[in-house]
C-alpha cells in the first residue's frame, strides 16, 4: 500500500511534526511512503531521511502553479491512500480529488477552531470537503465540532490521536531533586492563541517569594507565519516591562525539545484554542505534571490527578494554577507525573495509534473495492 503524507511544510510546527511521526510509523509497518510539500522549510527533514522517505517539493512559484502542480504529482501517482494536514492542503488535496481517481483522500482537523466554520475563505474550503473520504480528527473536541457545525460530513469522521514517540532512555531527567527553583517549559509557537501575554501577566501577579523559585521556559518558533513575530516581539515587551527578565525566558524552537522537556519540573500550556496539545502529550508520556488551561480534550487528560487546569482568559486563574504547582511538595508531584505517564501510555502509545490508522485504510480500501 503507498501513502502519500502531505502537507505545506517541513517547518518547525506541530502538525508537522506529527505527520512526520505517521509518516515514520507508516514506514515501519511497512507501507511504501512519499512526503509532498509545495514549501521549503526542512525543519524535520532529517527524520524523513533517517527513515528513507522522500520528499518531493512542487512548484510554489504562485497559487495557482501550486494548485496545478499539487494536483497533478498526486493524480499521477500510483498511492492508495493521500493523507494531508492544514487547511490549505487539504483544499488542494479536495482540488486534487475532483474527478475519477483510484486513491482514497483522508483530510485533518486539527485546530478545533471555531473560524473554521465561520470565516468566507474557509466556508468555501469546508464546501470542498465533500470531495474528501474521511475527515480524521485528532481529538473529541474537533470532532463534536465539525458534528455541530458541518453534520453532512458526520458520517467521514472519525478522532485518531496523535502518537507520542519519545526514545525516553536516551533522555536525562533532572526531576526536582535539591534544585532551588522549580521550571516549567512551554513548547509552542509565539501566537496569541498560544496565551503568552496573560501568562506573563500571571506570573507578574505571583508574591515575592513565589517569583524567586519559579523559571519558565518557552521555545517555540517567533515568527509561525512568515515575518510575523509580533506576538514574540510584545511577549519580550511585557517581560522587560515587569522586569522579569530572570523569570521568563523565551527561547527559539529546538530539534532537542524532548531533552529540555526531560529535565522541567512541570510541562505548561495556556492556549484558549487547541486540536490535541502536543505539548501536553508529550509532558504526560514524559511523567511530568501539566499545568493547562481547559483546552481541546481536558477532561480526558484530567482523569490522571497529574494535571492542573486554568481558565485561558483569566490571567488570574493561571496565577492560581502556578501558585498551586509551586506549594505542591515534590513527592506529590512525582506521583502525579506518573499517572500522566500511565495514561498517556494507554491513549497515545504509536502501537495503538498506528493500528488506528491500519485499520482506517483498510477499511476504506475494502469499501472501495466492494464497489468496482
Amino acid at each position: 500500500m503507498k501513502i502519500i503524507c502531505f502537507t505545506e511544510s517541513l517547518a518547525a510546527g506541530g502538525a508537522q511534526r506529527q505527520l512526520v511521526n505517521l509518516a515514520v510509523l507508516f514506514k515501519a509497518k511497512g507501507y511504501d511512503v512519499d512526503f509532498l510539500t509545495y514549501r521549503k522549510e526542512d525543519f524535520f527533514k532529517s527524520y524523513l531521511d533517517d527513515a528513507g522517505i522522500i520528499v518531493h517539493q512542487v512548484s510554489n512559484s504562485n497559487y495557482f502553479n501550486r494548485v496545478f502542480s499539487v494536483r497533478k504529482y498526486i493524480r499521477t501517482s500510483d498511492a492508495d491512500i493521500v493523507l494531508s494536514f492544514l487547511e490549505v492542503p487539504n483544499f488542494l488535496a479536495c482540488l486534487a480529488a475532483i474527478g475519477r481517481h483510484k486513491w482514497k483522500l483522508i483530510t485533518t482537523e486539527l485546530s478545533a477552531k471555531q473560524e473554521t466554520f465561520s470565516s468566507k475563505k474557509n466556508r468555501l474550503f469546508l464546501w470542498f470537503q465533500r470531495f474528501s473520504d474521511k475527515i480524521v480528527c485528532n481529538s473529541k473536541n474537533a470532532e463534536n465540532m465539525w458534528r455541530q457545525n458541518c453534520p453532512q460530513y458526520a458520517n467521514k469522521l472519525q478522532t485518531i490521536y496523535n502518537p507520542i514517540i519519545i526514545e525516553k532512555d536516551k533522555l536525562q531527567k533532572n526531576f526536582l531533586g535539591e534544585k532551588t527553583h522549580r521550571n516549567i517549559i512551554i513548547p509552542a509557537s509565539y501566537q496569541y492563541l498560544k496565551n503568552p501575554i496573560r501568562l506573563i501577566e500571571a506570573i507578574n501577579m505571583l508574591t515575592p517569594e513565589e517569583k524567586e523559585i519559579i523559571r519558565i521556559d518557552w521555545y517555540g518558533k517567533k515568527a509561525p507565519m512568515i515575518g510575523n513575530t509580533v506576538a514574540y516581539d510584545d511577549s519580550c515587551m511585557l517581560v522587560e516591562k515587569y522586569q522579569l527578565g530572570n523569570i521568563v525566558r523565551l527561547h527559539e524552537q529546538t530539534t532537542n525539545i524532548y531533552h529540555v522537556m526531560a529535565q522541567a519540573d512541570a510541562i505548561g500550556l495556556f492556549s484558549t484554542v487547541e486540536g490535541l496539545p502536543n505539548a501536553v502529550c508529550e509532558g504526560m508520556m514524559l511523567s511530568k505534571p501539566i499545568i493547562m488551561t481547559k483546552i481541546s480534550d481536558y477532561e480526558v487528560f484530567s482523569s490522571s490527578f497529574g494535571i492542573i487546569l486554568c481558565e485561558p482568559d483569566s490571567s488570574k486563574s493561571i496565577r492560581n494554577a502556578l501558585s498551586k504547582f509551586l506549594s505542591t511538595d515534590k513527592q506529590k508531584l512525582e506521583l502525579m507525573g506518573k499517572s500522566n505517564c500511565i495514561l498517556a501510555d494507554r491513549i497515545f502509545s504509536p502501537e495503538r495509534i498506528i493500528e488506528q490508522w491500519h485499520e482506517l485504510f483498510n477499511k476504506m480500501l475494502d469499501m472501495h473495492k466492494g464497489r468496482l
